[in-house]
């Protein structure tokens, strides 16, 4: 399977767009995972600490391989200790030191639970055949990934670049996003245990509604406000927060709840299951998905018509709604059919 192109392939200063993926898997430890990539693209493996490496100046460009955890990549649980003013680092327990072992019987106990990931850096979109030798060298390795075990929530991120930065442009991407949603979680298998994890949870339906009504036209402050007001954390499917701070980091200043942001011009889709150990999966299949919603943001006018179909739909549909809607996209889908049926 290769990778589509979509529709708008430059960005709005005529550079070809970009894509990166972070890949959350486990059975492979993020010193070997390092190492892994290094065999891959080259470049210099970086050790910031045993949770943590960069592999800089890659063929590719600069990869992180980390615990997905802040509590041990950023040492959050010395906080704990230096209460109690007690410095784990210098505190011998034989040949190693009290954070070697609290490092160590955490690592053990969360990795039950938390994924490695390795963040890959943007790659022209089209050349994104080349992160495929890293998915079939996890899949070789034996990373194990969402269906692993029942309480995996993993994922396969996606950090498209966005093709402009006008709001209008920005709300109409939301906008086909939110259509194609209950057919995305079907189309890609979404597993049980990402589905009841809160780590994508789906947008409110209240804001849903909001977004989709014509006359829905906010500025790009207000459109933050309203996105902060209905969803105030990072845990939604298509996460806008690194896109806001990078367009207006000012308007997020007050939201202090939302942790670390990191400011970039992507599209931060987080729906996909990390499927690493299954041998038939792909990354293209699930980049070929997202591409999906850059084909009907590219049709305003059917993201117009779906909208009020949409919501016609939810008003008249008590029971079962996100199965006929998602059976109804997979007709105009299919067909190019847009009316109501």
């Amino acid at each position: 399977m290769g990778f589509k192109l979509p529709p708008v392939r430059y960005n709005e200063k005529g550079a070809l767009r970009t894509a990166g993926f972070e890949l959350e898997y486990s059975n492979l430890s993020v010193e070997e995972s390092a190492r892994l990539v290094q065999q891959l693209y080259g470049g210099q493996v970086q050790k910031e600490n045993r949770f943590k490496h960069k592999v800089k100046g890659t063929a590719l460009g600069d990869f992180t391989v980390e615990f997905d955890l802040q509590l041990l990549t950023e040492k959050k649980y010395k906080s704990v200790f230096e209460a109690l003013h007690i410095k784990v680092e210098d505190v011998k327990m034989g040949s190693a030191t009290l954070e070697d072992e609290v490092e160590e019987k955490l690592g053990s106990l969360i990795s039950k639970v938390f994924p490695n990931e390795i963040a890959c850096p943007p790659v022209p979109i089209t050349e994104l055949e080349k992160l495929e030798k890293l998915r079939e060298a996890l899949y070789q390795h034996h990373a194990q990934g969402t269906q692993a075990f029942l309480t995996n929530a993993f994922g396969t991120h996606i950090n498209a670049e966005v093709p402009a930065t006008d709001t209008q442009t920005l709300l109409t991407y939301l906008r086909a996003f939110l259509l194609l949603y209950p057919w995305l979680l079907q189309k890609g298998h979404t597993d049980l245990a990402r589905k009841v994890s809160p780590f994508i949870n789906a947008y409110p339906a209240d804001y849903t509604e909001l977004v989709l009504q014509p006359a829905y036209t906010p500025t790009l402050r207000e459109m933050v406000q309203d996105y902060h007001a209905y969803n105030p954390d990072r845990n939604r499917p298509l996460d806008f927060y690194p896109l806001f701070a990078a367009l207006d980091e000012e308007a997020l200043r007050p939201y202090s709840n939302l942790g670390k942001v990191k400011a970039r011009k992507t599209f931060h889709y987080r729906l996909p299951n990390s499927s690493v150990a299954q041998p038939g999966w792909t990354l293209a299949e699930e980049w070929n998905n997202w591409v999906t919603i850059e084909e009907l943001a590219h049709d305003s006018e059917k993201v117009a018509r779906l909208s009020q179909e949409y919501l016609q739909l939810k008003r008249d549909t008590l029971v079962g709604f996100e199965g006929r809607w998602a059976k109804r996209t997979e007709q105009w889908l299919h067909h190019g059919d847009t009316s109501i049926k």
